[in-house]
């Protein structure tokens, strides 16, 4: 799927349970971290997060450091920074403690992980020309006509279970109550999303002249939400200060 945080809207159901045995944080990173090498490695091509030993080498651990960022970090910050219609529905989440959490229910958070990982496999056999039910199904293989141009059904499935997967977070995140929160001014907000813009792009400028790969078509679009992974984490970690002494 091209956008990897679609992958996320076949988890999101069970996030809205009060269910002991399940983390959402696990379910919904492990949806995703499969994809989250080619923006760390800025690399569209390294695959190995996408075999089932790489689940136990490359997702887990990566997932669960993914895990903590998130909630040390980036979370707050998202919600400091991003407009207060956005930002204010994270302020639920602010005080709850990931670090607590994970050590009393580390089982709960690595199986959850795994069958988050499990559900980006299942997607990615129906939308990947190398994938299980796109090799079982000859209808999947089938030429389809869009806007002109031809393409493999699967590869059409891509883009299809993609928009639908934003939709579906889309709606999720907006059924989240809106909390009057703690937000920057406007000028503070400018400079951090200047700075994660011009971070990711100095990052993405560096890249081409020492890392060059070449990409073909969509497959870009793993280097440039890399580039805008580093820049946003950088920024985060730029910004921490101003943003716990206006939080705590």
């Amino acid at each position: 799927m091209p956008f990897t945080i679609s992958h996320a809207a076949i988890v999101t159901p069970f996030t809205t349970t009060n269910n002991k045995y399940l983390s959402a944080t696990g379910l919904i990173i492990g949806s995703m971290v499969p994809d989250f090498f080619y923006f760390i490695l800025l690399n569209p091509y390294f695959s190995l997060g996408h075999t089932w030993w790489g689940i136990f080498v490359y997702d887990i651990p990566l997932g669960i450091v993914l895990a903590f960022l998130y909630h040390n970090g980036v979370k707050q910050a998202l919600g400091f920074y991003l407009p207060k219609f956005l930002g204010g529905r994270l302020s639920a989440f602010h005080d709850f403690n990931w670090n607590r959490y994970f050590k009393a229910n580390s089982l709960t958070v690595i199986s959850s992980l795994i069958l988050g990982v499990l559900t980006h496999f299942f997607l990615d056999g129906f939308t990947h020309e190398d994938g299980y039910f796109v090799l079982l199904l000859p209808s999947l293989q089938n030429d389809t006509i869009v806007l002109g141009h031809t393409m493999k059904a699967w590869y059409l499935l891509q883009y299809l279970t993609s928009i639908a997967g934003l939709l579906v977070l889309y709606w999720y995140y907006m059924k989240m109550p809106l909390a009057d929160a703690p937000s920057a001014t406007l000028p503070v907000k400018t400079r951090f999303w200047a700075t994660s813009a011009i971070t990711a792009s100095l990052i993405l400028i560096m890249n081409e002249i020492f890392h060059h790969i070449d990409c073909k078509g969509m497959d870009y679009l793993a280097i440039i939400l890399g580039g805008a992974f580093y820049g946003l984490l950088i920024s985060v970690f730029a910004f921490r200060k101003h943003t716990v002494t206006i939080l705590s």
